[in-house]
């Protein structure tokens, strides 16, 4: 279990990096209506262009209906459809790391389409709309996180205020179609007006969690917000009774209605969002509820959408609307039904207003083109990769607090947590050594190669430290068996030891009982490295041949590099021999080398030919792999042209079937 949390916790994924700024619908940082607890970061800024449609139908049956042309009556069953546009200019601004600027103006347009069948189909006109600048919003948001050390939590205060036009525009009908007289406001719709006329204002609490903190396999980010707004809408209309006979309508007992409606508005939502490489997926639900009403007093919308995002600094969203809440049109018509029967007070049509936020339509789409200079940013290629894991015992798996250093590098010394064992840094490309203590436990070590946005798992399980024992044993060339002086030294045992050899290559020290690594050095050799066990209270004998340092003109051939049969697939018996010639090569950092591919005389001589390239870049791929500069190989295939001994048995033949190290320079 402790395991699988771990590799849940550094399995991180590119999609985890994608933790850009984009704004929402506020203009602050967020998602889409739901605004994230984030801020944007001090110099950043984001702007784009926003633009939203919605459709409803409304379904009536049986809608009493006068024609004015020969007498008739009817009741058709009607499907009306309402459409509504919004779109928006937002920007954000980061003025600190927590404080935050957002902005928006926006452009509405109101239509509603009637269903022309008969008798209404004799109507010349099809739609009635308005259309004009809806509001200009501003507001301020602050953020901080009360977790430092990994930034998971994240808590907001917002606060906004909005201005619209006073010359507010009501959707008014241009002629008599059975649900309005000609020049009458279409209060009973989902969305009457281009906005309130007056100004509104709000507050809100953020709350957000970065989940890839702690979770990085699975990169959700969650938002919740809450708030309280106040909004204050203005009302005037010439309500009249109306009668229907046989003989046409009857209008009687007009009367003015001036309201001024004030409506404290509470506003509530949540959103996930899952990043990807190059999207982010999310979903939101979202909710105003009017707290002084009865009835019909809120809209929801459950809004599913994914964000495309580029390395230029701009990106596209796309959102799906979901209307969660019902409409009753008799529930927002300012009295006007109710008119008909009787008298109508200035408190009952206040309750059978229009939701100053519109009412939820059945669906909608929307399309953003925005710009974050913070996905900028973030695109740079990164430089770092992590490497993180768990230090335990190897006699129980218990966690142990130890602290892990980095010999020859910059990077800073990192502890584990000592509850857990878990430890994670980010370190520098390329290979990377490490070394681990624990106090009562022989150090750990390894070198591990990374490549920078890639994440490695190390554990170290440490053993307890043992009694001690005796390394000894002679220092000598591979070459002619000549005594060498040198050092041997053992690196990752509880301290450093390091001892000299003698001019006979005689070297002895006291190690710690338990497996090291035995290192041997002397001027113009290569170092070599071996594991030795030291049993407590026992000496053990390691002698070390060391090969000669790599000179330029060297060829070093080996006929045990094998490959699978007429084909350059490496065999893993050649693993260790390759292994070996990756550790030469970046002992000898600077060193070129040439790979030849040879061949034996078996099948025709283009094939053969053909066989040796691809034999030697096989080489090549696998050396590049593992932590050598492409820059420092080159390849090259002589087929059965350049045999060693005669092609005249399978042992020569084995010989000539071999791959060729040639340095053409040391430095």
């Amino acid at each position: 279990m402790k395991r699988a949390m771990v590799l849940a916790a550094v399995i991180l994924l590119v999609s985890a990096q994608v933790a850009v700024a984009m704004p929402s619908l506020m203009g602050f940082r967020g998602i889409n209506r739901i605004v994230d607890a984030r801020p944007v970061g001090e110099g950043e800024i984001m702007f784009g262009l926003m633009g939203r449609y919605w459709a409803s139908t409304n379904e009536i049956d049986g809608m009493p209906f006068h024609s004015f042309g020969p007498v008739y009556h009817d009741t058709p069953d009607i499907a009306d459809t309402e459409h509504y546009g919004d779109g928006y200019f937002v920007v954000g601004y980061g003025l600190t790391d927590f404080m935050e600027l957002g902005a928006r103006l926006s452009y509405v347009v109101n239509q509603y389409e009637r269903d022309m069948i008969q008798p209404r189909s004799f109507l010349t006109g099809r739609w009635d709309g308005a259309d004009g600048l809806g509001d200009a919003m501003v507001g301020l948001k602050l953020g901080f996180t009360p977790t430092p050390s990994n930034h998971v939590m994240w808590l907001g205060l917002q606060n906004w205020w909005s201005f619209a036009p006073s010359t507010n525009k009501t959707t008014m009908s241009e002629d008599y179609c059975g649900l309005w007289f000609d020049d009458m406001p279409m209060y009973d719709t989902r969305r009457p007006m281009l906005s309130t006329g007056h100004t509104s204002f709000g507050v809100g609490g953020l709350v957000s969690f970065d989940m890839a903190e702690i979770w990085a396999s699975s990169p959700i980010r969650l938002h919740m917000n809450a708030g309280w707004a106040h909004y204050k809408q203005s009302f005037d209309m010439v309500d009249f009774r109306v009668d229907m006979d046989s003989t046409g309508y009857t209008f009687s007992d007009s009367t003015s209605v001036h309201l001024n409606v004030e409506d404290n508005v509470l506003q509530a939502g949540a959103g996930i969002e899952f990043p990807t490489r190059f999207a982010v997926l999310f979903v939101e639900y979202s909710l105003q509820e009017c707290l002084d009403r009865e009835g019909q007093n809120s809209t929801a919308y459950l809004t599913p959408g994914i964000r495309f995002i580029t390395t230029s600094g701009a990106f596209l969203d796309v959102t799906f609307d979901l209307g969660m809440t019902d409409f009753d049109r008799s529930l927002s018509d300012l009295g006007h039904d109710l008119y008909q029967s009787g008298p109508v007070t200035d408190e009952q049509r206040e309750e059978l207003t229009p939701l100053p936020f519109g009412s939820a339509n059945d669906w909608g789409i929307g399309f953003d083109l925005a710009f974050s200079s913070d996905l900028i940013r973030e695109s740079t290629p990164p430089t770092e990769g992590r490497i993180s894991g768990m230090v335990t015992s190897s006699v129980d798996g218990s966690a142990l607090p130890a602290e892990i250093t980095f010999p020859g590098s910059t990077v800073a010394m990192v502890a584990t947590d000592p509850a857990t064992g878990f430890y994670t840094v980010m370190v520098p490309g390329g290979s990377t050594a490490m070394s681990v203590t624990a106090p009562g436990y022989m150090p750990g070590s390894a070198t591990v190669i990374i490549e920078a946005g890639q994440s490695v798992v190390k554990d170290f399980a440490l053993i307890p430290t043992p009694a001690g024992g005796i390394v000894t044993g002679t220092l000598t060339s591979s070459e002619d068996g000549s005594p060498l002086m040198g050092t041997v030294s053992i690196t990752d045992g509880p301290a450093p030891i390091s001892v000299t050899s003698g001019p006979d290559g005689v070297y002895q020290m006291e190690v710690p009982a338990g497996t090291w690594t035995l290192k041997g050095e002397a001027a113009d050799f290569l170092p070599r490295s071996q594991p030795v066990v030291v049993p407590a209270d026992q000496t053990v004998v390691v002698n070390l041949e060391l090969r000669p340092a790599l000179v330029q003109g060297q060829v070093l051939s080996f006929n045990n590099i094998y490959f699978d049969s007429g084909s350059a697939t490496l065999k893993p018996e050649s693993y260790a021999v390759l292994d070996g010639v990756v550790e030469t090569l970046l002992e000898n950092s600077e060193a070129t080398v040439r790979i030849a591919g040879h061949t034996d005389s078996d099948g025709s001589e283009a094939y053969n030919q053909t066989l040796s390239e691809q034999r030697a870049e096989a080489v090549f791929t696998y050396l590049v792999n593992h932590g050598v500069a492409a820059r420092r190989l080159s390849t090259i295939g002589y087929g059965e042209s350049s045999p060693v001994v005669p092609n005249t048995s399978a042992a020569n033949k084995a010989q000539n079937r071999r791959i060729e190290f040639t340095v053409l320079s040391v430095n």
